[in-house]
Order: structure tokens, then C-alpha cells, then sequence
């Protein structure tokens, strides 16, 4: 009886985290389960309950781990310094979600957030409001920056797509690890009628492809231009 007791008291609400966690990073059908993390931690279902009262809620602490561990909120820059600090949050977050994509289906089924979540949220809205942004502006900010992390990762696999329809010689070459011959683009006379626009950008849409994270660091700098035309505005008129 003593062992079992030993074996039952073992169970905390950090180990089922970190077992849902490791769950959710490989990303197999339904990780969340209930049953699924039970198995893992060797105990019933019913146990996880005692420490997390729905599947939701396990989920938020899940997310809340991830994102913590990521370190979102960059305390080792001055906040003054709104566009280095911005820049290094959400280059955090593509991180985090290209180091385990199927985090993003999980943050979009969950139906709260954790503290780590909220406050990165609160931090990010205190820095674009003090750098000039009203608060209206700093809530849009933080939403397209947000969106533009996670579609980014999304839409890895779409862009390759792409590539591999409109390409695919270089589609190839890449894919074997071989240098692609640009000038194939150049030479992709066929696909110029169909796809005149896609031709013209082809150079860079493999620059993309290569490398996904600058290419989201090259979007996110085009917002963040666009923030410092906008603070500069709000304070031309004061």
C-alpha cells in the first residue's frame, strides 16, 4: 500500500504538463487526449483530473509552457528600444512554432491562455503604446505580427508548392540538395503568359524558400517600417 501511495503522490500537475508537452511537439492524432497521457504517466484518466479540470485547460498550460520556454518576452532589451525588442519577441515565436508546428492547432483550439501568454501579450502592448501607437494601434500591430508568425510557418509547405508548379527544375534541384540553376527561371518561357508576376519575383520566391525565417524576418520589417511612419505621425501631432 505504501509504494502505490508513493507512486500516486508522485503525480503533479507539472509532470502531466510535461508529458502533454512532449506529446503535443511530436504532434500524433489527438495528443491532447486525456487517455493518451494517462498511458505515458502510467496512472488512469480520472488522475489527470484531480489536477486539470478539462482537456482545455491542460491545453492552455501546454501552450503557456511552450511559449514560456521560448522566452517571448526579451528582458534583456530595453523596452526603449521598441523595434529591436518587437523584432526579437516575434522572432521567438517563429521559432517556437517552426520548432513544433502543430503547437499552431492547439493554440487555435484552446479557449484560454496561460500567464506566460498574457504576459507577452500585456508586455508587447505596453511597448508599442509607449513607443507612440495608440492603443488601438498597438492592439492591430500586435495582431498582424502575430498572425503574420504563425501563417508564415503555415504556409511553408504552400510556397514550396508553388515553387515545385511553377519550377520545377529548380523545385528538383533543390529538393536533391543541389545548387538550382537560376537561369532556369530565366529560361521558363512557357510559364510566362500563365504566370507572368510569379516569373518576375521567381529569384526571389527561391531566396524565400531556402530560407523560410528570413523571409519572415523580411515581412516583419515591412510592418515595423510602416509602425515607425506611423509613430513618427502620431507625434507630429501632438
Amino acid at each position: 500500500m505504501a509504494a502505490n501511495s508513493n507512486r500516486k503522490s508522485a503525480l503533479s500537475q507539472d509532470k502531466i504538463i510535461n508529458a502533454a508537452y512532449k506529446l503535443a511537439k511530436k504532434d500524433p492524432v489527438n495528443a491532447m487526449s486525456m487517455r493518451k497521457i494517462a498511458t505515458v504517466l502510467k496512472v488512469t484518466p480520472m488522475a489527470i483530473y484531480k489536477y486539470f479540470d478539462d482537456k482545455n485547460e491542460l491545453t492552455a498550460a501546454v501552450i503557456d509552457k511552450h511559449m514560456l520556454e521560448s522566452r517571448l518576452v526579451p528582458d534583456e532589451v530595453d523596452p526603449k528600444d521598441w523595434r529591436t525588442w518587437i523584432r526579437t519577441s516575434f522572432l521567438r515565436m517563429w521559432d517556437a512554432l517552426a520548432e513544433a508546428p502543430n503547437m499552431i492547432r492547439y493554440m487555435t483550439q484552446a479557449t484560454s491562455f496561460g500567464p506566460a501568454v498574457l504576459r507577452w501579450q500585456n508586455e508587447t502592448l505596453g511597448v508599442f503604446v509607449n513607443a507612440g501607437l495608440s492603443p488601438k494601434q498597438a492592439l492591430t500591430a500586435h495582431a498582424a505580427l502575430s498572425e503574420l508568425a504563425t501563417g508564415s510557418n503555415i504556409l511553408i509547405p504552400v510556397r514550396e508548392r508553388g515553387v515545385e508548379t511553377v519550377f520545377p527544375s529548380v523545385w528538383r534541384a533543390i529538393k536533391n540538395g543541389t545548387t538550382p540553376d537560376l537561369e532556369d527561371i530565366a529560361k521558363a518561357q512557357s510559364t510566362v503568359e500563365e504566370y507572368p508576376w510569379l516569373l518576375m519575383c521567381g529569384q526571389a520566391m527561391m531566396e524565400d524558400m531556402q530560407d523560410s525565417r528570413r523571409a519572415f524576418c523580411n515581412e516583419m520589417d515591412l510592418i515595423l517600417d510602416s509602425l515607425t511612419v506611423q509613430i513618427r505621425d502620431n507625434a507630429k501631432r501632438q
